[in-house]
């Protein structure tokens, strides 16, 4: 857990690193699907509350609860307490132990305990480890392809993206973008689906490991993959996307001089 100027977060990172974790951590925080940041949709399963931090992580509910109870979390002593510091088993019940830096007494502090308290009416903490799982997903596993899901229909609801072409490169460069971004590159998936191309074996040539679809070629394809060469070149973090549509407007988004972010 770090604590920054910018606030406390629930996925570790440092500003002053340029390392690829912290441009991961980053893009989980910063990149936002359903109205929720990407951190929200990895979620706590309390068993015995030893791994879970109480105020940081999501667990009960689909944001920290730090976020939904910013008050509270102003009074509490121990920003980084973990679930089983204030959520202990007293026979078959459960008591709440709170540590507060005063006597909460004005009315919006009461108001928003009693909420709070209601919220954790049901919470027992078990002999059993905790858990974490990735709330989109019916079967709660994290995997980039319910990543990607996530954030096409993030997309596909919003329909507003509209691609930014370049005056100082070929046409054919900004019409091969136009084309890849409507998913029209011939690639073997396209193929198949749309002109009913029999090809065989529809794993990408290159690497074997998935479909060969435009998104695979362009973002996933460890033998095609060109951003990690890119970003050293141009001297800027490594680049993450998990979609043609975000990898288009990723330029706006580094924290880079404006000749950089054209160059991208």
């Amino acid at each position: 857990m770090h604590y920054s100027r910018v606030g406390w977060e629930c996925i570790p990172f440092k500003n002053s690193f340029n390392d690829v974790w912290n441009n991961i951590a980053k893009m989980f925080i910063n990149t936002k699907a359903g109205g929720s940041p990407l951190r929200n949709y990895i979620k706590g399963e309390v068993g015995n509350g030893k791994e879970i931090l109480f105020w940081l992580d999501p667990w009960i509910i689909n944001e920290p609860l730090q976020q939904r109870f910013p008050e509270l979390f102003r009074m509490e002593v121990d920003k980084k307490c973990l679930v089983a510091d204030r959520v202990r088993n007293q026979g078959s019940e459960s008591a709440l132990h709170w540590n507060w830096k005063s006597a909460l007494v004005e009315p919006t502090l009461i108001t928003s305990l009693h909420q709070l308290q209601t919220l954790l009416e049901n919470i027992q903490v078990l002999e059993v480890i905790d858990r974490w799982h990735w709330s989109s997903d019916s079967v709660g596993s994290f995997t980039i392809k319910a990543v990607k899901r996530l954030l096409n229909a993030e997309f596909g609801s919003e329909n507003k993206f509209i691609m930014d072409w370049c005056s100082w490169i070929p046409a054919k460069c900004n019409i091969h973008a136009w084309r890849l971004e409507m998913d029209k590159i011939p690639t073997g998936a396209t193929l198949k689906k749309k002109r009913n191309v029999q090809l065989g074996d529809p794993l990408c040539p290159l690497c074997s490991s998935d479909e060969e679809t435009s998104g695979h070629l362009f973002i996933a394809c460890q033998v095609a993959l060109i951003w990690n060469d890119i970003s050293s070149w141009c001297k800027i973090p490594n680049i993450f996307a998990f979609s043609i549509k975000y990898l288009f407007g990723i330029h706006k988004e580094l924290r880079a001089s404006d000749k950089k972010k054209e160059v991208v």
